[in-house]
């Protein structure tokens, strides 16, 4: 079995979290919460569009093991890999939460 690197510390990472819902206020929210766990930023802004039906945390290549953690922390089931969904002003934060519907 490989050795597997330590999970980088929460307060060394940042975090991109987009509103997919439209409700008013729920990236803020959803990123004050992040905060209080000790990541180090995160960014509340806008999806592209409001129609996530679900939420789902998204990674950059060699941070799939941090997303996994974050979503257990948000209690969000869904982590995949980053796919071009993020504008590319946010192209260097290497975790993405979509707040969708549910």
């Amino acid at each position: 079995m490989p050795h597997l690197r330590p999970l980088r510390p929460r307060s060394r990472i940042s975090v991109l979290v987009l509103n997919g819902n439209g409700i008013a206020h729920a990236a803020g929210a959803e990123a004050t919460t992040i905060l209080a766990r000790g990541y180090r930023h995160a960014i509340p802004t806008d999806a592209p569009n409001h129609d996530y039906a679900r939420s789902l945390v998204l990674f950059g290549p060699g941070w799939q093991r941090e997303a996994e953690r974050l979503a257990r922390d948000s209690g969000i089931p869904t982590v995949a890999p980053l796919d071009g969904r993020v504008a590319p002003a946010y192209a260097h934060v290497p975790l993405v939460l979509i707040l969708g519907a549910n």
